[in-house]
């Protein structure tokens, strides 16, 4: 157990500061909420259910990233699956300081501590010995013990990241382009899991190197592309995503649209054998992200497909708790 990959998303943009909190409100705007749910491995006869919330603020960010400022989120995650209700429920802060270093230039830096609680009920389980001949009989005693009702333990994360954005990655004109990029660990401390009397397992540290970058090619459209390489142990996995960027509506500083307005299609794909279509409605404040993941690889026999969907929410112009602006 101590060996699994971590759970993540397959919108990998859109839960960014889950892999590297040097990435916490590096946005462009003041706060962000973040919403996600996964629905994994349709049909599978069970369900895998991965479910997000997240809230970013930013301390001292003025207009036209001209000084340093700091960014705090916290979150909390839910996953759950498998006919034994195996559950990691995990609450967490992520903070980070990002330093200008020239025009549109910035480098930034974060932490993540967080308090996990992770379950399991194996009466909901079917043992080989509780087999009568021509079903499973949950009378029979299988003579195992529930030795995962529940542990807790800490964790912690650190990252580091570079940014190269106009004052609004999304306002990108021909030839322009924004970049992020960053390197983070996730369990530092390798904490113990604690799945029965016997073995004390723990979670391997998880390296993330990560890379976005967005180039335009008019003034109504660019071209975005994703990568990130995840190191657990002895398990890789690569994501790469491919987008293009078509603005459906100009901001105005008439009416109440404030930013300009997008639409997003393109897919994701995994090395294990996944591909992902995704499309995005970009409307400003707004944004809700649907994706689709199709197996092709070694699952694909017995699990085809997941659904994922995000929804977010961003304070792009003006800072709920504060008179700051970006113009």
């Amino acid at each position: 157990m101590g060996q699994a990959q971590d759970f993540h998303y397959s919108q990998l943009d859109q839960s960014l500061t889950l892999i590297n909190p040097a990435t916490t409100s590096t946005f462009s705007g003041f706060e962000r909420i973040t919403l996600q749910h996964r629905n994994q491995w349709l049909g599978a006869g069970t369900q895998f259910m991965t479910s997000m919330g997240m809230a970013e603020f930013s301390i001292g960010k003025i207009a036209r990233q001209k000084s340093a400022y700091s960014g705090i989120g916290v979150y909390f995650v839910n996953d759950v699956g498998g006919d034994s209700k195996f559950s990691i429920k995990s609450g967490g802060v992520t903070a980070s300081g990002v330093l200008p270093i020239a025009k549109n230039h910035t480098i930034s830096a974060g932490i993540h501590a967080a308090f996990t609680n992770r379950s399991a009920d194996f009466s909901r389980v079917s043992f080989m010995n509780q087999w009568n001949g021509s079903e499973f009989d949950n009378s029979i005693d299988p003579g195992e013990s529930n030795g995962i009702s529940s542990f807790s333990h800490l964790d912690a994360g650190v990252g580091i990241a570079y940014g190269f954005n106009k004052e609004n990655e999304n306002t990108l004109s021909s030839n322009e382009m924004s970049f992020q990029g960053g390197v983070s660990v996730q369990h530092l401390n390798k904490p113990k899991l604690r799945y029965n009397s016997l073995v004390d397992d723990r979670l391997f540290m998880k390296f993330c190197f990560h890379a976005n970058a967005r180039y335009g090619l008019s003034s109504e459209s660019n071209l975005e592309v994703s990568a990130a390489q995840f190191i657990q142990g002895k398990h890789l996995e690569t994501m790469v995503g491919l987008f293009y960027r078509l603005k459906t509506k100009n901001a105005s500083r008439v009416t109440s649209i404030l930013s300009n307005q997008y639409f997003v299609f393109g897919t994701y794909f995994r090395t294990v054998g996944t591909v992902i279509p995704t499309i995005y409605f970009d409307l400003g404040a707004f944004s809700l992200g649907l994706s689709y993941d199709y197996e092709f690889g070694q699952l694909s026999s017995m699990y085809k497909q997941s659904v994922e969907v995000s929804l977010k929410f961003n304070s792009g112009k003006k800072s709920i708790f504060n008179s700051s602006k970006l113009r």
